[in-house]
């Protein structure tokens, strides 16, 4: 399954054969290939419109119309109606493009059908494309996604989700582990597999701040982590942190575990909030990259800016050498990673919710200061300017815990709410 690219055009002229031609050359040269993209075809008329969608509409998930000329009103009309999925409409500045994607769309509207509508040069339909196509293979990719809720959700947590909502919203499972369970597992790993991790972590960051013996234990849970992954078959976890509630358990925080088989490829976190592991599953999904979930500590309308803080991040994200595994903020116990995020980098911070699980707040800015090393806050912590009135980061909350990501991934997000029928609240 995947997306077709779909080239309109009204029944070739001698002087627009070239053109076509070549635009349909770039685009193939640079679409045809990336995962995800089913087809790239071109169609002159209503007729070949219909075989096109007959020969791959029932092997796609949506569809990207790219309108290269006038006089295709009815082709981008059919499609949308024929193909009944997803439909991206692109409208570029040259030969009554633009006028015929306004009368179809319109067309379509108001007969309630859905269907998003882009603008650009040309030469920017690929980036464009690719970005829905990130979306349409995320949005897919979702569904049927496993998610491990090891433990409960702390009660400082108010928003819980039945798990019924969460999959025929999404398509996700939640697969409830017993925290016990994990624990168990931790305490059987070979301490053989325990030292070599331990010391490779010794080798990556540039100072460790607790002893030993607590780094072990913390590795312990990583392993029983990554056994649980593979036992239940888990695309993401979440991971009560059950050490700040129980004073027996105060050395076996799950802060540095979560880190590392985030980068192992298994989305993961603290504290058992669906919302936001959801949102860093949907962001892994989206960019192949991880991302920090995290408090908005701090607001600064003067400066446009916004204190994130948690006490662990995936190393992916960080200098280690910049870097310190040192003790869980609240408890001063355990381990957490104090990391050193890069600075001038753009950035993507969203969270999904919504009483239906039916919103999504997004929002850009840039990293000014990686690494405040503020006492008062969890350990990681990034200052970022905003693109917007950071205010509105409470007007829209969604949550309290917010993911943040490297890269303006703004319009990856967008298509993915549209698609996934997600209301977009844009901080601006």
């Amino acid at each position: 399954m995947g997306v077709l690219i779909l080239a309109v055009a009204s029944p070739l002229e001698e002087e627009r054969i070239r053109y076509v031609k070549s635009s349909l050359d770039m685009l193939s040269d640079r679409l045809r290939d990336r995962p995800g993209v089913e087809a790239v075809e071109l169609a002159t008329s209503l007729s070949e419109v219909r075989e096109a969608l007959e020969r791959v509409g029932g092997r796609v998930d949506a569809a990207a119309v790219v309108v290269l000329s006038g006089g295709t009103d009815r082709m981008i009309y059919e499609t949308v109606r024929r193909l009944g999925k997803p439909v991206l409409v692109y409208a570029q500045p040259l030969h009554n493009s633009l006028a015929s994607v306004r009368e179809a769309v319109a067309a379509l509207r108001s007969e309630g059908l859905d269907v998003k509508v882009d603008y650009g040069d040309l030469k920017e339909a690929p980036d464009r494309l690719e970005d829905f196509v990130s979306a349409v293979n995320a949005y897919s990719r979702l569904r049927g996604s496993r998610v491990g809720l090891v433990g409960r959700p702390e009660p400082w947590l108010l928003i819980r989700r039945d798990s019924g909502l969460v999959r025929d919203r999404l398509g996700v499972e939640l697969v409830e582990v017993d925290w016990n369970e994990m624990l168990e597992e931790a305490r059987a790993v070979d301490g053989a597999e325990v030292s070599g991790v331990v010391d490779k972590l010794y080798s990556m960051f540039g100072r460790v701040e607790v002893p030993r013996g607590d780094l072990e234990k913390a590795v312990r849970l990583y392993l029983a982590m990554k056994r649980l992954a593979e036992k239940y078959g888990l695309d993401a976890m979440a991971v009560e942190a059950r050490d700040m509630l129980r004073e027996e358990l105060r050395d076996w925080g799950p802060y540095l575990g979560v880190a590392l088989i985030s980068d192992d490829g298994v989305t993961a976190d603290y504290e058992v909030d669906v919302d936001a592991i959801i949102t860093k599953l949907i962001f892994t999904l989206i960019s192949g990259r991880q991302s920090f979930m995290a408090n908005i500590t701090r607001i600064d309308t003067s400066e446009n800016t916004l204190v994130f803080s948690h006490c662990t991040i995936p190393p992916s994200m960080i200098d280690t050498k910049s870097s310190v595994l040192t003790t869980y903020f609240e408890t001063d116990k355990t381990v957490a990673i104090k990391g050193k995020m890069p600075e001038g980098i753009k950035v993507t911070f969203a969270r999904i919710g919504g009483s239906r699980l039916d919103k999504i707040m997004i929002g850009t800015g840039e990293i000014i200061n990686g690494f405040l090393d503020d006492p008062s806050l969890c350990r990681t912590q990034a200052l970022v300017r905003v693109n917007g009135n950071p205010l509105k980061t409470l007007e829209y909350t969604l949550g309290n815990h917010t993911i943040l990501a490297y890269g303006d991934l703004s319009r990856k997000l967008e298509y993915f709410a549209w698609i996934a029928g997600l209301e977009t609240l844009r901080i601006s």
